[in-house]
């Protein structure tokens, strides 16, 4: 089964940057390649010892959502997918009905709390949280071949 992490928020809770913090830890730690922050979003594929794995920062509407099956039609052997997308309408609802088990898909939603502006301590206490549980999840990770 393919697997789906979905940071789900509403707007402005930093699920975009918390994509990209996770595809620059796997490239500085299993590609040994530096990863640019500071591009804006990011659609792109990782192979990590033959187990793909995708990334989609973008998850505002729906559109941006579906960049995903860009991705999916150029790399057909994509195992993870790590995205973004709001805690309600289109895009959400798009995920929902296209990667589930039925289809394949094995999901985990990871919902990132709004916080007040002034709460800094308790967002980075909520991001760090976050990205050790993505961290958790992807660490060692190896495609057995079958």
């Amino acid at each position: 089964m393919k697997k789906m992490f979905t940071l789900r928020g509403v707007s402005k809770t930093g699920k975009t940057t918390k994509v990209k913090l996770i595809a620059e830890w796997i490239s500085n730690n299993y590609l040994n390649k530096e990863f640019d922050l500071k591009k804006g979003d990011i659609c792109t594929v990782f192979e990590v010892d033959n187990l793909y794995i995708a990334f989609v920062s973008a998850g505002d509407d729906i559109n941006q959502v579906k960049k995903i099956n860009n991705l999916l039609k150029e790399y057909e052997n994509i195992d993870i997918v790590i995205n973004a997308c709001r805690t309600r309408g289109a895009g959400r609802k798009y995920l929902e009905g296209n990667f589930n088990k039925e289809k394949g898909w094995l999901v985990k939603n990871i919902f990132v709390k709004k916080l007040g502006k002034e709460m800094i301590e308790e967002q980075e206490i909520r991001d760090s949280k976050i990205l050790e549980e993505l961290k958790t999840w992807l660490a060692g990770v190896k495609k057995l071949e079958k």
